[in-house]
């Protein structure tokens, strides 16, 4: 994490690899930094200020732990530990999520769900595509593009309204959209009246 650059640094990943003895009997599991999947995993993320407010949050309460406790914080310490005070693997965190949704009453997510919801919210807000796929990590953009970014139903209704309005001017856009309104209403209107109808012959 660097601070004075706002800047996330993907360098490495924390794995977690069985481990065998020599009949390959699995024995138990080893824990440490690895590395990232491709050349492009290597890469450098914009902190957002609300991280940034977070982590350093974080930052100055461990500080301070460890000056009670009479030792000092390594720089290169990781920042989220379990209750063991180990660096998570991706594993640990895929089953904390259940206990995570219903804490915060969410529909059901996975972790690599939200790295989609992630994708799909900057395409959304309008990130260009050659800048969300060096951000994603992938070699190229169609790996972003097909499996990462879902258009959401509003995103497909406001790209038609903005050709409704190439097409037809404003004027005439909003004339069609009153009209339509006028009619819909009117339709409601009738549907009440048929609810009385039926009513009333009962």
């Amino acid at each position: 994490m660097d601070f004075e650059n706002d800047t996330v640094h993907i360098n490495n990943a924390y794995k977690q690899w069985e481990v065998y003895d020599d009949d390959m009997v699995k024995i138990g599991n080893r824990r440490g930094d690895g590395d990232l999947k491709t050349s492009e995993s290597y890469r450098d993320i914009p902190m957002h200020p609300r991280l940034k407010r977070l982590l350093l949050m974080i930052k100055t309460q461990r500080i301070a732990e460890y000056q009670q406790k009479g030792k000092k914080l390594d720089e290169d310490e990781y920042i989220f530990l379990n209750e063991d005070e180990r660096p998570y693997v991706s594993e640990n965190l895929t089953n904390k999520m259940p206990k995570f949704i219903k804490k915060y009453k969410l529909e059901h997510l996975t972790t690599y769900g939200l790295r989609h919801s992630f994708a799909t919210l900057c395409s959304t807000l309008g990130m260009p595509p050659e800048v969300l796929h060096v951000i994603m990590g992938h070699a190229d953009f169609d790996t972003t593009r097909k499996y990462y970014i879902h258009i959401t139903g509003e995103r497909k209704k406001n790209e038609m309204m903005k050709m409704y309005l190439k097409q037809s001017g404003e004027d005439t856009l909003q004339k069609f959209i009153n009209e339509s309104d006028m009619y819909f209403n009117k339709i409601k209107q009738l549907r009440v009246q048929e609810i009385r109808v039926e009513k009333k012959a009962s």
